[in-house]
């Protein structure tokens, strides 16, 4: 045989080859598109615009299509030749769809004089803007991230150039309902307060905040009530059970992780998703009790006052810290009488060197039925105290009338704070609006 003929011989055979090839991926390919659509994902996590879910909404994602169809009847008939098909396209699956976009926005001002907090002779303004992004890349794995700045007042005084910041930046993996993991940064699953945040609320102000410029007090978190960690959790009967198992503060390799735990029953109205509110502004019925704990190995450090000139720092102490907590939701749109929250929450903690002895709060809200003006009013009144261990107690008092004008996406504050702090009295009016899209 010559080489020309070995030649084309070979050519031929790779050729073949080639088309084999191309065959059996077309094969595969029409094979694949045979197959039902997998089914999508759950909705992206509560932090959405209320036009899809409202901010901290643990709403589900509508149904795929493939659900759909299982569950309809089947056709009596295929149509003729030419007929028109009466039946709905089939969703596109969420992780086809391009990534979801949001910008949330809450500015406010405080009349109060920070120096002298019984005297309401300042005027201080504050804001900020979060902007997010949420997707799933199939039906498995989803992320989600989120930037927030912010401008107000501070300890020194304040600048007019704010700070930004990294909020969220997720992982996830959903395996199963009862089965999902979520790494980076993220809110602790901590208590209902912590999944609602200020955006998905009754009250304008975070619980918590007793004393100018400090952390809230009430469960160890982070920033934004977010930290760097990983968090498994699932929920059962769609939602009605979910449970939550995380360790945090892995950005700090010179510290202990941070273990949390919770549990959360849904008696009425079932919450699926990752957040949860603490008002449904009465598009759910809720009863909900949660129960949730903290624990970190020498996490209770002493406080030690700063040293004398030219002496060496001390060395704090430590011990073992620990949290527990139990809050209770207890929503009801009555229709004409219009919607009832209450909600309630208790914190104990533990160690040699924790300030504080327990915390908890108590409200009432209500929502009028109809709408006066633009929106609906909702007049409210919260209650809240924490207990030093070697002081009085401290105590705030909020009366505030909200007007609700497109649920969470769109609403205005206007209330009065009294504050005691083991004796130091304090007056505050505040106004706040709040805007997502």
């Amino acid at each position: 045989m010559s080489t020309q003929t070995r030649a084309a011989t070979r050519r031929g055979d790779v050729g073949a080859g080639i088309l084999a090839v191309i065959l059996g991926i077309t094969s595969f390919h029409r094979s694949a598109e045979a197959q039902p659509p997998p089914e999508a994902p759950p909705a992206p996590p509560g932090e959405t615009p209320t036009s899809a879910a409202p901010a901290g909404d643990a709403s589900a994602a509508p149904a795929p299509a493939a659900e759909a169809q299982a569950g309809a009847p089947a056709p009596e008939s295929a149509p003729g030749p030419g007929a028109a098909s009466t039946a709905p396209p089939a969703e596109k699956e969420p992780w086809k769809k391009p990534i979801s976009v949001a910008a949330w926005a809450r500015v406010g001002g405080r009349l109060q004089n920070p120096g002298a907090r019984e005297k309401m002779d300042r005027l201080l303004g504050d804001g900020e803007l979060d902007l997010m992004v949420s997707g799933e890349i199939n039906r498995f794995i989803g992320l989600q991230g989120a930037i927030v700045a912010q401008f107000g007042p501070t300890p020194t005084g304040g600048n007019i150039t704010g700070s930004a910041t990294i909020r969220d930046v997720i992982a996830k993996f959903q395996f199963h309902d009862l089965l999902n993991v979520w790494i980076g940064r993220m809110i602790v699953p901590s208590d209902r307060s912590a999944f609602s945040g200020p955006w998905s609320m009754g009250p304008w102000n975070y619980p918590g905040f007793f004393e100018p410029y400090a952390p809230p007090i009430g469960p160890r978190q982070g920033p934004f009530g977010r930290n760097d960690g990983v968090t498994t959790w699932g929920k059962a009967a769609g939602g009605l059970f979910k449970y939550y198992v995380g360790a945090f503060n892995l950005h700090d390799s010179s510290v202990s992780p941070l273990y949390t735990a919770r549990l959360n029953l849904s008696l009425l109205d079932p919450e699926p998703a990752y957040y949860q509110k603490a008002t449904y502004l009465g598009e759910k019925s809720i009863l909900a009790l949660g129960v949730a704990g903290e624990v970190q190995k020498e996490g209770s450090v002493e406080s030690l006052p700063p040293p004398a000139a030219g002496e060496p720092a001390g060395i704090p102490r430590k011990d073992t810290y620990g949290e527990v907590n139990a809050d209770l939701l207890f929503e009801k749109n009555v229709g004409a009488a219009g919607t009832i929250t209450l909600e309630g929450a208790f914190y104990k903690y533990f160690g040699d060197f924790e300030r504080f002895d327990y915390s908890y709060f108590a409200l009432a809200s209500y929502l009028t039925p109809s709408n006066v003006g633009v929106g609906k009013l909702q007049p409210l009144v919260r209650l809240q105290q924490a207990k030093p261990k070697n002081a009085d107690a401290y105590t705030l008092i909020d009366a505030q009338m909200g007007y609700i004008i497109e649920g969470h996406a769109a609403r205005v504050a206007l209330g009065y704070q009294r504050s005691d702090l083991s004796g130091a009295k304090g007056n505050a009016l505040f106004l706040g609006v709040q805007l997502q899209k």
